[in-house]
């Protein structure tokens, strides 16, 4: 009688054991699931997000594209004056109940980082950046020592040897910049410095600064005195004083661009001699084919948007950068 009942105890305690066991393993198996639920719903919510980003970005590339063509790649003002120093929404997308947004930016009425020299970046970066002029002439003597050949002597470090005596070391570039992201990569360049200076320097275009959609700051470190800037910028903004309206005026001809101010209001002859030097230089100029489209994409339940920048290149018809984030 006692081993029959501790036969029973014995069985009892072995079963216990197996639905533990069971019930461990289905505990398991469930988390594995759910892991793979989730891995699975982030990688349709990125792709889903990714395909909204390209159909703004596409959209917006195709609108500038079409008004190119209908003004012979010359500027009407819904494209051109609209980018004046704030950027125009070209494109609402919505797919399903995903949407997005994009705006559109004029990549050559920034300072070319290819082509520009240390005096013109020093005092963007000291307006943009509020840097001590010391400080503005060190990073711009970086920035541009970075896409030079050769060993250059760059405020008391030859550059060669810094960047290859850091903890994780790389060669500087010795050619110029083929992308915006290399900027980070330069001695005493922050991120919180590169998100502020992509909207002042671009290494598109071919060096000139479209002087309808330049912004205060580049055209004050272009030299030009702060009185004759905003003379400029009244004659942009037309009668109503006001920028991307109708009324906005636009330069066409470079070597007209003096004059068509002082058909406004009246330059000294400093002033227009201010004009002409920049001219002479091939610095200024009145159309672009770079455009940078910064899109948001939101979808529904989801706090945090996901964005991109992409730059367009209207006379290749394609785009020639491209980051998400």
């Amino acid at each position: 009688m006692r081993a029959r009942i501790h036969h029973k105890g014995m069985v009892l305690i072995f079963a216990l054991w197996v639905l533990g066991i069971l019930t461990i393993l289905a505990v398991s198996v469930a988390a594995g699931i759910r892991q793979k639920i989730f891995l699975v719903a982030r990688l349709d919510e990125r792709s889903r997000m990714s395909y909204l980003l390209q159909a703004a970005v596409k959209k917006t590339a195709a609108y500038i594209h079409q008004e190119m063509e209908v003004s012979a790649f010359v500027y009407t003002p819904g494209v051109k004056m609209n980018m004046s120093n704030k950027p125009l929404e070209l494109a609402q997308i919505t797919i399903g109940h995903d949407h997005a947004s994009a705006v559109v930016v004029d990549e050559e009425s920034k300072i070319d980082l290819n082509k520009t020299d240390q005096i013109v970046l020093s005092s963007l970066l000291s307006r943009v950046l509020e840097l001590k002029d010391e400080d503005a002439v060190k990073l711009a003597a970086a920035l541009l020592d970075w896409r030079q050949y050769g060993e250059s002597e760059v405020t008391g470090f030859f550059s060669e040897d810094y960047y290859s005596n850091l903890q994780y070391p790389y060669p500087k570039k010795n050619i110029d910049y083929e992308s915006p992201d290399e900027m980070l990569l330069v001695k005493g360049m922050t991120k919180q410095a590169y998100d502020k200076l992509t909207d002042y320097v671009t290494i598109y275009g071919d060096g000139a600064v479209n002087i309808n959609t330049a912004s205060r700051e580049v055209l004050i470190a272009l030299g030009l005195q702060d009185s004759l800037v905003e003379k400029i910028l009244s004659v942009r903004r037309g009668k109503d004083g006001l920028e991307a309206t109708g009324d906005d005026h636009v330069f066409t001809k470079t070597f007209e661009i003096a004059a068509d101010v002082n058909a406004v209001t009246a330059l000294q002859p400093s002033e227009m001699r201010a004009i002409d030097a920049l001219n002479m230089r091939g610095i200024l100029g009145t159309n672009s084919y770079y455009f940078s489209i910064k899109a948001l994409g939101r979808l529904p339940g989801s706090t945090v948007p996901r964005r991109v920048r992409a730059v367009y290149s209207a006379r290749e018809d394609k785009i020639v950068y491209w980051k998400e984030r």
